[in-house]
């Protein structure tokens, strides 16, 4: 194959990546708005914004985080959207993520720590394509058990 080829052959990925990015309402900057989500004590907005960028029948997540140390890091991952289990590299609290992928608007997860489901949460984005509400139900450790509603904007 040509080096002419190769270019146009890379070029026309790239543009329909940006392409479907443009059609999915999942994907792009997300930032938490504090009016409709309570955040946890020491938690700020800006420490709540996560990109979501398309990938081939999936998605990168980054997101902000804290290390075992309590200190700010960053995670990125790549996950598919066929239900199987990726590692989570970065986050303290999981090792994997499985990701589906419901509709064009919703996706829903499973994380796990130690082989053990650790939380299952929810990803819905508005029809208009502006806000996303993200649910998780945790069930481990148990003390800290329960339903975290974010209300994120587009940004």
């Amino acid at each position: 194959m040509s080096a002419k080829a190769l270019v146009l052959i890379a070029a026309l990925l790239a543009f329909s990546t940006a392409v479907v990015a443009q059609d999915d309402p999942i994907m792009g900057t997300w930032k938490v708005n504090t009016a409709k989500t309570k955040l946890p004590s020491g938690e700020s907005a800006a420490a709540l914004t996560r990109v979501h960028e398309p990938i081939p029948n999936g998605i990168k997540i980054t997101r902000p985080l804290r290390d075992a140390s309590g200190n700010p890091t960053r995670g990125t991952w790549t996950l598919y959207f066929d239900g199987k289990d990726y590692p989570v590299h970065g986050d303290a609290n999981l090792d994997t993520l499985a990701l589906k992928r419901i509709d064009r608007f919703t996706m829903e997860a499973v994380a796990k720590k130690d082989g053990q489901i650790h939380n299952r949460m929810r990803w819905d984005v508005t029809k208009d394509g502006k806000g996303l509400t993200w649910t998780s139900i945790r069930v481990l450790p148990p003390d800290r058990a329960g339903t975290t509603v974010r209300v994120y904007e587009k940004q």
